[in-house]
């Protein structure tokens, strides 16, 4: 097995959370001595095991793990340090003649290692800044707080007089975004539209993968994953989630022990799923609500949370057909290529055969040097189905609309937290496939029965918030 693929390779795994990429990843491991890298941006963080679904010492059955829970909740940790430390680490195993196995949901943080993009970092950009191939990540802090006293829609109206078409690809409450845009222009002195243009073209003729790379897609298809996640998040309460938030709350009030301020949701570590979901609760428990109304806030935040991790896997599995598999595809007229493959994880009781044998035994194919791989799309029908509806290359980013969907957009009288949220779709494939989600037709029934109540009543019907337009 001592080839050149050994000393060059990387074994990828991706998939949506609870699907069972990191069992996949140590049973691997163990069959062609290789060792483990997480790329779960909430994992890197030490502490709060349960909520980021960490895997334990016990799990790990032995199997070297790296870039897990080293992190101090106190700062934030960008995806430039993760691309740098995870960069360090493959060439260390590989020096080691052992197989790094890149492994988790975070997909931005697994392409910014297996590709080249960022001209921006190689030439005369701030290294603290974002990748403009990857936007959206968090820049640099002293930027943030330069511009902190700025509205949302102030520093939109800014982006929008420097660079036009990167304004036109960002919401103006999409705060971050716009803030990296604009960063890109004070850190280099050009535009972030034109470093993406010249980013693109030169992904065109240059080689972009930095490692011939093997991919596993576990996928369990909807019906089936969402069971699943309900199931693991009354897991999580039954091993002590309760336990973590209550520390979450004590975090909270202490402002050196999380990252970013404390009612904000959007950074580091207070990005999990289940921080913001009980916020309520924890609000509630620390005014000394009675019994019966932390009650209602504890089952309220344990449905909100089944609920957001049935959303965000649906938000990953979007990343890997929109951005993933075109990305992997667009090699295959290069020299250094990748090779996507799709192991079906519908069936736990068949684990065995149709995950755990067929992943062993193309990873020992791949990493053995074998050029006559085997047919991706002949795996299972659900792997030829996804893998011949990947595009052969990625949408440009400067060929991003953004679209509005009022039937799912919410005012704040119908929202149940009473806070209006608008719902954007960036993209003609993400609009495209938000209109046939369920939800989606879901609200365009509520929205129907709506009018035709209002219809009957002369006008005078209100939108409920209740349980009838939500997941």
């Amino acid at each position: 097995m001592a080839t050149n693929l050994i000393q060059r390779g990387l074994i990828a795994i991706t998939g949506t959370t609870g699907v069972g990429k990191s069992q996949l990843a140590i049973e691997l491991a163990r069959a062609v001595n290789g060792e483990v890298i997480n790329a779960d941006a909430l994992q890197v963080y030490r502490g709060y095991d349960i909520i980021t679904n960490k895997v334990s010492s016990e799990e790990m059955l032995g199997v070297p793990h790296h870039l897990l829970g080293f992190v101090e909740p106190n700062r934030e940790y960008t995806v430039q340090e993760f691309e740098r430390d995870a960069l360090l680490k493959i060439n260390d195993i590989h020096q080691r003649n052992r197989v790094p196995i890149l492994v988790g949901g975070t997909n931005y943080y697994i392409q910014s290692v297996m590709f080249r993009k960022s001209l921006i970092t190689t030439t005369s950009r701030d290294p603290g800044l974002q990748d403009a191939g990857l936007p959206g990540v968090a820049g640099t802090r002293e930027f943030d707080l330069l511009h902190s006293a700025k509205s949302d829609q102030d520093l939109w109206e800014e982006l929008r007089a420097v660079d036009p078409l990167m304004a036109e690809k960002w919401h103006a409450r999409n705060r971050r975004k716009v803030l990296r845009s604009l960063e890109v222009l004070a850190a280099t002195g050009r535009l972030h539209s034109e470093w993406v243009k010249e980013s693109e073209v030169a992904r065109e003729k240059e080689e972009v993968l930095r490692f011939p790379t093997l991919v596993f897609w576990l996928y369990a298809d909807p019906p089936t994953l969402d069971k699943r996640l309900f199931e693991r998040v009354d897991k999580m309460v039954d091993r002590g989630m309760f336990d973590e938030l209550s520390q979450l709350a004590r975090d909270l009030a202490d402002e050196t022990a999380l990252a970013g301020p404390s009612g904000d949701f959007t950074a580091g570590l207070k990005q999990a799923i289940g921080f913001r979901e009980f916020g309520p609760y924890l609000a509630a428990k620390s005014a000394a609500a009675t019994d019966a109304d932390l009650e209602l806030l504890r089952l309220q935040g344990i449905e909100d949370m089944k609920l957001s991790t049935r959303r965000y896997a649906k938000r990953q599995i979007a990343w890997i057909r929109n951005k993933l598999l075109p990305e992997c595809n667009a090699t295959l007229s290069k020299s250094v290529t990748a090779h996507p493959y799709v192991l079906d994880a519908t069936d736990l009781d068949r684990w065995d055969s149709l995950v755990k044998a067929q992943g062993v035994d193309i990873a020992k194919q791949f990493i053995g040097g074998d050029q006559r791989l085997p047919d991706a799309t002949a795996i299972s029908e659900i792997a030829a189905k996804l893998l011949s509806e990947a595009k052969e290359k990625p949408n440009s980013v400067l060929a991003w609309k953004r679209f509005h969907c009022p039937i799912c957009s919410k005012t704040a009288e119908e929202a149940r937290d009473g806070v209006a949220c608008e719902v954007w779709l960036n993209g003609q494939d993400e609009y495209n496939q938000h209109l046939q989600s369920r939800q989606h037709r879901k609200n365009r029934t509520y929205r129907k029965r709506l009018a035709e109540r209002a219809s009957s009543s002369g006008g005078n019907v209100k939108a409920r918030s209740d349980d009838e337009n939500r997941d």
